[in-house]
């Protein structure tokens, strides 16, 4: 039997989003409880979370991929989305959280605004999501709502709406006041999320008198008639002020505020009638960028009509195999009905259309405007993606993808797992477009890139478990490079064998000299009066092209010189293409053991962003990694350094920045040029060459 289909007027897409274990997995949880979805609390490092259920994720003890969750409350359709606060999954949150209409910010009352809260904050004020935010863990030490509050005010640059005023705090934390209805009410701290009514403290009336006047001032200044009757009176009533809440919510105007303890299941309740009563409906929020097939921009309504929708994830299910969720965005996607890939530019057939509850579905008839939905075994269609109807080619824009953070070189731990490995890597790409894969010439390695230890890691322990493939893990090869140390005149290039019959002979001479930094490889041919026949000059540059896969430092390839050909000898009968190949060759080779080798090494340019009181430590440690601070950036309560850093030093850069700076730092990074290596470090890397010394040119 189908799932009942709500319709659009009903459905609620929420996301939760904050800095990693501040509590979103257990407020989706207690949401899922209430809601009578389930019937017992889940736990994920129990087993028993809905929305955690990848073992991976039961192994860590927290989120790595969003989860889908639907519940009915109070006759809407709520939608959870509950988002990896992880940097390293960072980009897969920030698909998902696209998907949404409001976003639930969640702060931990003791640690304040972290910096991953203040991204997910950042992209929901860029695409336009209206956002509540939920200062959660009341219950634990340190546990200052007021300090929290004048955190969040800093950081966010907003006033946010109070509409409650804790009840206690730490252990003492009993439950809330609610500034609107002007009750008072309180949890048990056993999980069971039993809300009672109860007399308020007489030691919260002071912040309840002025937490409710900034109330109503606040919610009167949204609305020019509302402010004018406030004037006058001084009061208002509260479904008149709540219409104007509910306005100014919706188009982010104002930002209310909730207190809780989601890990005890303590003021959850309030957060869903929230929820349910004024968070936007799918049709409320601005219409959405988009192109046409042509690449034409144009608006897309979010309304009945024409089918567009937008794959926000993809992941592999045993059973079912490659699942796509999709963000129903406008229009009605039918059941066994034809759609269009903007990115393949080719139809797809949508098959059963499904609801997901964690990695449970339920079948659908329809896939109505505003809804998640899910879709099975479609050929070619990933995250990302947008589909739309086949007679209205649409195209959304989708997450930009930053460049990985580390890599990981991966071999097959058993010999028979070569081109299984293969296959187990593109699935791993097709879940998770952050990953990405490269090859290691140095190593003759398959490189897997992303976004930091906790993300490679996660990736290959799912490839063991659901590919059931064991890889071998390393850093890969720093891809160092040679150059010529000085220029070298009069060089000469000789090859001359003879075999019994037809020879080989050819002979060059050449000048070689450094080119600037990164400009890469120039032949100039200057032979004059015939002195190498015109269809042996590009068999010369061949030779020394060839010659430059193998440095004479260290092996490694050599890159920024000039090879001038300026003369040479000919033989009429034993001259010959290889002959001419061997002479460049050889040609090379002595220049470069004349002139000298200098061995250079990558280096990235980065930006750190870390918590201002870790800047000393950091510059430090960046000095000490042979790299060069460039500049800082002071960004609030955080600080921007830009500096460059030789790849040799900065390899596991990711983690080890996560450790210095508690969870709280993050970095881009990019290529940036090639460098000398120091002196002293140089006999270490030749030492360490993976490039045997071949000395046979014949």
């Amino acid at each position: 039997m189908a799932a009942k289909v709500f319709e659009t007027a009903d459905i609620r897409n929420i996301s939760l989003a904050g800095h990693g274990f501040c509590g979103k997995t257990s407020l989706g949880e207690a949401i899922l409880f209430n809601a009578g979805a389930t019937t017992r609390f889940g736990n994920t490092e129990a087993g028993t979370s809905t929305f955690d259920y990848e073992p991976e994720e039961q192994k860590r003890g927290g989120s790595i991929a969003s989860s889908f969750v639907w519940v009915e409350y109070k006759g809407k359709k709520l939608n959870i989305i509950d988002t990896p606060g992880d940097q390293n999954f960072l980009y897969d949150s920030f698909n998902a959280m696209d998907g949404s209409d409001c976003a639930v910010i969640m702060v931990s009352c003791p640690d304040g605004v972290e910096v991953q809260t203040e991204r997910f904050w950042n992209r929901a004020v860029q695409k336009g999501i209206p956002r509540v935010i939920f200062i959660n863990k009341m219950d634990r030490d340190r546990a200052n709502w007021k300090k929290c509050m004048e955190d969040i005010e800093e950081t966010f640059g907003v006033k946010p709406l109070m509409l409650q005023v804790p009840i206690g705090a730490e252990q003492n934390f009993e439950g809330v006041y609610d500034l609107v209805h002007q009750k008072a009410y309180a949890w048990p701290h056993d999980d069971s999320g039993t809300m009672s009514e109860i007399d308020a403290p007489a030691e919260i009336a002071d912040d309840v008198e002025t937490a409710r006047e900034t109330l109503i001032e606040d919610i009167a200044s949204t609305d020019d008639d509302l402010l004018e009757q406030y004037m006058e009176t001084f009061e208002l009533d509260p479904n008149d002020m709540m219409r104007a809440f509910a306005k100014a919510f919706s188009a982010g105007d104002v930002v209310p505020v909730l207190f809780g303890a989601s890990g005890h299941n303590m003021g959850v309740q309030p957060l869903m009638d929230l929820i349910a009563e004024y968070a936007p409906a799918p049709t409320a929020l601005a219409p959405l960028d988009a192109e046409d097939e042509d690449g034409n921009p144009l608006q897309i309504e979010r309304a009945p009509g024409t089918f567009v929708g937008r794959v926000i994830r993809t992941f592999i299910d045993e059973f079912s195999g490659q699942v796509n969720i999709v963000r129903v965005y406008a229009g009605e996607a039918p059941e066994d009905g034809m759609a269009y890939n903007g990115r393949t530019e080719d139809n797809e057939r949508l098959g059963t259309l499904h609801i997901q509850r964690g990695k449970e579905r339920d079948a659908i008839d329809r896939g109505v405007c505003g809804d998640i939905i899910s879709v099975a075994k479609l050929k070619d269609t990933r995250t990302n993606d947008t589909l739309s109807e086949t007679s209205a080619k649409r195209k959304l824009p989708g997450v930009v993808y930053p460049q990985p953070m580390m890599s990981y070189a991966i071999q097959p731990a058993s010999r028979g797992d070569e081109d299984r490995i293969k296959t187990a890597v593109e699935r791993l790409l097709i879940e998770d477009p952050t990953l990405s894969i490269t090859y290691d010439a140095i190593s003759n390695a398959m490189v897997l890139n992303g976004m930091g230890s906790s993300h490679l890691e996660a990736a290959i322990d799912k490839m063991a478990r659901k590919f059931k493939v064991q890889v071998n893990t390393a850093l890969p090869a720093v891809p160092y490079r040679e150059t010529i140390a000085k220029a070298i005149q009069g060089v000469e290039g000789k090859h001359k064998k003879q075999t019994g019959g037809a020879g080989q002979f050819g002979v060059c001479f050449i000048h070689v000299e450094p080119t600037e930094r990164d400009e890469g490889f120039e032949f100039v041919d200057k032979i004059a009066q015939g002195r190498i026949p015109r269809q042996y000059i590009p068999s010369v540059e061949k030779g020394v092209v060839e010659r430059m896969k193998s440095g004479a430092l260290a092996g490694y390839p050599v890159v920024d010189i000039r090879v001038i050909l300026y003369d040479g000898k000919y033989h009429p009968v034993d001259s010959k293409d290889v002959a001419y190949q061997m002479a460049g060759s050889k040609g090379l080779k002595a220049a470069m053991e004349k002139a000298g080798m200098t061995m250079l090494e990558p280096y990235y340019a980065m930006e750190i962003q870390i918590p201002s009181e870790s800047m000393g430590d950091i510059m430090g440690d960046v000095t000490s990694r042979r790299g060069r601070v460039l500049g800082m950036d002071p960004k609030g309560k955080h600080t921007i350094i830009k500096a460059v850093c030789p790849l040799a030093e900065i390899q596991r850069y990711a983690p080890d920045l996560r450790s210095m700076t508690g969870g709280k730092g993050s970095f881009t990074m990019e290529f940036a040029g090639y460098e000398p290596v120091p002196h002293n470090l140089v006999d270490g890397i030749r030492q360490a060459s993976p490039f045997s010394d071949n000395d046979d040119d014949d």
